[in-house]
């Protein structure tokens, strides 16, 4: 009796059973019906899985006994069985025993280790009171001698207790003799520790001289050799100034040599600062003013800091008056002022260095050729029908032509040194593509495919810093990448199950040269050739380019002996003219790659030896070529 039919004398007993039921009794509604019908399908149902069980386990026992010499066989393995857990058994107490004993010599080991040091510290602990046990006994003694001598005088009671103190410290003075050799070292280690934690957090500074005053003290040997290529850098400005004025410099002037020495001092200067006091103390030919470095270097010096500093942000002004929040306006330059004490010959006038830095920049213009029109203009320079008619009011339209020669403005560029940066920062979001895991299954048949698991597309937000400089984007850095969404990856599985019932292996999808052994190939796939032939000698072995399953395995009058494999992941190859097929060949039987199919020969319309080789993906034929260039 099989499980369905077991199944309908089941829902037969049962039905009879609750016709016999049938008796007229109090209706119930609401909760109580819902709770005695519940519980009756449950109880059918368990009644239900229980009868199964034991239905399977019957015909289990019935095909055992059906089995030749089957009490023999279980007798063999029950015996079989009991060796193996007495042997476990014994093995296991054979194992708590050596460890009971190993514990047990552990602990006798340990603690004969452990006894000169346990000892070692009773006897220190001893050594250490017992001049303070002894002194507390001598007090209490010496204040108990009133009372044991009442009839003596001040005087004698005074000798007797320093008779008594003088013995006491004559006879128990090596004891504490043998404390002070525990407690010295300690002592020594302790007054070690405190003076190199008070050495640590000691400033040590460089004591900066000229000509062997000081003038200041820096933290580290940087800031000191930073603060005298300041120096020089300050006296090479002011000889060029000279020199552009025309007077003579000696060599020999403004020579500073700064030196320094290790000190200690919580005062300590910073790098402007020191190369202010070595210039106070090299020259007297000096005086405030301000400094003007651009990209690092020193280009001019001036008295009117204050002025140069509002003339520099008027020109930003127009750039930050439309800037929010995400914007920074600033020089394409590094310009920095700095405020210091200078060369008096290194100052120049306020309106020779305002000249110099406005040098250059000034209208950019595009000069028209032969059928040039105001679009081809705005590609050129890259800009919009808007600025081109600012600054051109004539030129309103993009398909307006132009007069050869013809002068058109595109822009305004900004003096070299002077050259403004708009940096905006702006985000977008961006899809993240999700990845393709592949695997195979004998659940399906050969070249089918299921997904399992569709995949999602991620997303993410990417920060980037746009610089614009006269309006152009020269340059986009990204700031962060954050993830908003995680893309969920995509689970395909490929069918592997044969009809034959074996199992095959989806291809790869990277394939091996068929012929190894071949000479040449004579010709590829054309537009009126379909495949590459790979001439070799009679009988080379012919491989599968990748693995799969045999779809054809015959004779054509055209193709001769030739194989198809279908590689189950829309590839498929064939293969022609063979001498004849491999012996473990046939049609619906795997192939692995690298596997003789067959052998070189030059059957069907064929005039010479060689394989016939062709390449399809998704039924749509493609030349060996493609992945075989080299050969």
């Amino acid at each position: 009796m099989n499980p369905s039919q077991l199944d309908d004398k089941l829902n037969a007993q049962e039905t009879q059973e609750d016709q016999k039921s049938k008796k007229p009794r109090h209706p119930r509604k609401g909760f109580g019906l819902w709770l005695d019908d519940l519980r009756c399908r449950l109880t059918v149902r368990s009644w239900r899985r229980k009868t199964k069980i034991e239905y399977k386990r019957s015909r289990f026992s019935a095909r055992i006994k059906k089995i030749p010499y089957a009490a023999e066989i279980g007798d063999s393995l029950y015996t079989f069985g009991f060796l193996i857990e007495y042997s476990i058994i014994c093995a296991g107490r054979a194992v708590v025993k050596a460890a009971r004993v190993i514990l047990q010599h552990a602990g006798s080991l340990l603690l004969t280790i452990l006894r000169p040091f346990l000892l070692g510290i009773i006897t220190l602990c001893e050594d250490l009171a017992k001049p303070f046990l002894r002194m507390g006994s001598g007090l209490r003694h010496i204040r108990e001698l009133p009372a044991i001598y009442p009839q003596e005088s001040v005087r004698q009671l005074r000798k007797e207790k320093l008779r008594y103190f003088a013995r006491g410290t004559k006879k128990y003075f090596p004891l504490v003799l043998n404390a002070l050799a525990y407690l010295l070292p300690v002592a020594a280690a302790a007054g070690f520790a405190f003076v190199v934690h008070t050495g640590v957090n000691l400033q040590f500074t460089l004591n900066v001289q000229v000509n062997g005053q000081t003038v200041g003290y820096v933290e580290s040997e940087q800031i000191f050799e930073s603060a005298s290529e300041d120096v020089t850098s300050r006296i090479n400005n002011a000889k060029a100034v000279m020199e552009a004025a025309g007077d003579e410099v000696p060599d020999t002037q403004w020579e500073v040599t700064p030196t320094y020495t290790l000190a200690i001092s919580n005062r300590t200067m910073t790098e402007s600062e020191v190369a202010n006091a070595i210039l106070r103390t090299a020259s007297d030919e000096i005086g405030e003013g301000t400094a003007v470095y651009i990209d690092g270097a020193l280009r001019f010096v001036t008295q009117e800091g204050d002025h140069l500093r509002s003339y520099l942000e008027s020109i930003k002004a127009p750039y930050q008056a439309d800037a929010d929040q995400d914007t920074r306006v600033d020089f394409v330059h590094d310009i920095r002022l700095v405020d210091g004490v200078y060369l008096l010959s290194s100052i120049i006038p306020y309106d020779t260095v305002v000249s110099t830095l406005g040098e250059g920049g000034g209208p950019q213009t595009y000069t028209a050729a032969e059928g040039d029109t105001v679009q081809t203009v705005m590609d050129a320079a890259q800009v919009d029908i808007n600025t081109i008619a600012a600054l051109n009011p004539d030129l309103q339209t993009a398909d307006q032509a132009l007069e050869p020669g013809e002068q058109v403005v595109t822009g305004v560029s900004s003096p070299e040194l002077l050259k403004v940066k708009v940096v905006q920062r702006k985000s977008r979001l961006e899809d993240i593509p999700y990845d393709t895991e592949i695997t195979d299954s004998d659940e399906y048949d050969f070249g089918d495919t299921v997904t399992v698991q569709e995949g999602q597309l991620g997303l993410q937000e990417i920060v980037e810093d746009y610089t614009y400089v006269d309006g152009v984007n020269t340059q986009t850095d990204v700031v962060s990448v954050n993830v908003v969404q995680t893309p969920v990856t995509e689970l395909v599985v490929r069918g592997t199950k044969l009809q034959n019932g074996m199992v095959a292996s989806t291809g790869s999808g990277t394939f091996m040269w068929p012929v190894p052994g071949y000479t040449y190939v004579s010709r590829w796939m054309s537009s009126y050739h379909k495949g590459a032939d790979i001439c070799a000698p009679y009988g080379t072995p012919i491989y599968a380019s990748d693995s799969g399953v045999i779809k054809t395995a015959t004779y054509h009058y055209s193709y001769g002996n030739y194989i198809v494999i279908d590689h189950g992941n829309g590839y498929q190859t064939l293969y022609a003219h063979m001498s004849g097929f491999a012996s473990d060949i046939a049609v619906g039987t795997p192939v692995s790659q690298g596997q003789i199919i067959g052998y070189v020969g030059s059957t069907g319309d064929s005039t010479g030896n060689h394989c016939h080789f062709e390449m399809y993906y998704n039924g749509v034929r493609f030349s060996a070529r493609d992945l075989f260039p080299t050969m």
